[in-house]
């Protein structure tokens, strides 16, 4: 028996107030990869993962999570059934201590499963450790970002939306964010991202969609569409380069 898609999203039209940003878009993800989403500003990539998360306004379609129907579900009741989102830009509590916002991304879970779940975090990312005391906003870019990752890590994700995760940050940081990605998958989560480095985002994901005007252009393997020569002109100037899409 074919297993479902972690998550599959069919004919979808999703935006904001009364007009459709994203336009009649179809996938299926499966189980432990990593899907990246490439296009221009104002693709509508961001407003997908909203979509997903429920944070923006669904005209039709459906959003299917592990075989079930969930469109018509909150953030919160998606959060539940396994659905994490990291949305693009600081979202940690900047006057508040690394180890208070660990704590903070707890609040979802029962008090018996917070020691568990702040173990398991700190383990995969040690750098909290280092930092545990020191207030989050004056730590760097990138460790705000490993931050803000693990805070809705805690809540053990099946489904991770993450939304320009190297976005500002230095090309260091960028790859031991892609890494993080890999990390994440391998362990059995599936990973939706929306990434600026078009470069270093195809090179960890399984497979790459391109948007444009709100509409899928393209789905592939990520190898493939690296190779796609109007991919190549387009977002990584012609010769794979780091780029930026938005």
């Amino acid at each position: 028996m074919t297993p479902y898609p972690k998550l599959e999203l069919i004919n979808l039209y999703a935006g904001y107030g009364e007009v459709p940003i994203v336009h009649d878009f179809s996938t299926r993800l499966p189980p432990a990869s990593i899907t990246t989403l490439i296009g221009g500003n104002g693709a509508g990539k961001s407003t997908l993962l909203r979509a997903v998360f429920g944070t923006v306004r669904r005209f039709s379609g459906q959003i299917i999570l592990n075989g079930e129907a969930i469109e018509h579900l909150g953030p919160a009741e998606r959060l539940k059934r396994g659905i994490g989102f990291v949305p693009q830009g600081r979202c940690n509590f900047p006057r508040m201590t690394v180890a208070e916002n660990i704590k903070m991304g707890c609040y979802t879970l029962p008090g018996r499963a917070h020691r568990a779940a702040i173990d398991r975090v700190t383990s995969q990312f040690p750098l909290l450790r280092s930092k545990w005391s020191e207030m989050a906003g004056n730590l760097s870019g990138g460790e705000q970002q490993v931050l803000e990752t693990a805070m809705v890590l805690l809540t053990s994700p099946e489904l991770l939306l993450l939304d320009e995760p190297s976005l500002g940050l230095s090309p260091k940081m960028q790859a031991e964010m892609f890494d993080v990605a890999r990390q994440i998958a391998a362990a059995g989560v599936t990973v939706l991202v929306v990434e600026q480095n078009v470069h270093g985002a195809l090179l960890v994901s399984d497979t790459a969609i391109v948007m444009e005007l709100g509409r899928k252009f393209l789905e592939g393997p990520a190898a493939e569409v690296r190779q796609d020569p109007r991919i190549r002109e387009a977002y990584l100037g012609g010769n794979i380069k780091e780029t930026i899409d938005q």
